[in-house]
């Protein structure tokens, strides 16, 4: 990413997850989409615009299903499951269940529970 010039995107966290933020505001350059594309193919699971295979797809939904339980054991009792898009996406839409995952009361909680989404499917989950 930094190679195609998106100098502020950051290394992954000794977990092997992006810091979120951080991520976010690479988002904010113009050259970031370009980057994207362009590196997507390094990720396991192809990166944006590529379908997931059946495998990553089983996996990812697992590893969701035991995010929104985290959540839920963090009293966050109305987070919502996975919406799952077969091979295109599988995500959470907090907002529908009148989360705002960014709030001060939710975002220590999501970032609690990332740890339960395997670095090299990318992002986690709501983000």
């Amino acid at each position: 990413m930094r190679s195609r010039g998106v100098s502020n995107f950051p290394d992954p966290n000794t977990s092997g997850n992006w810091p979120k933020v951080q991520v976010e505001n690479a988002t904010n350059d113009p050259r970031y989409q370009a980057a994207s594309q362009a590196c997507g193919h390094l990720l396991p699971y192809g990166g944006p615009g590529v379908p997931m295979s059946p495998a990553v797809v089983s996996q990812l939904q697992t590893d969701m299903a035991r995010f929104a339980a985290c959540m839920r054991s963090h009293g966050v009792s109305n987070w919502p499951g996975a919406i799952d898009q077969g091979t295109e996406r599988v995500y959470f839409d907090p907002e529908s269940a009148g989360i705002d995952p960014n709030s001060p009361q939710i975002s220590p909680k999501i970032h609690s529970c990332e740890r339960v989404i395997p670095a090299s499917l990318g992002r986690p989950p709501g983000t």
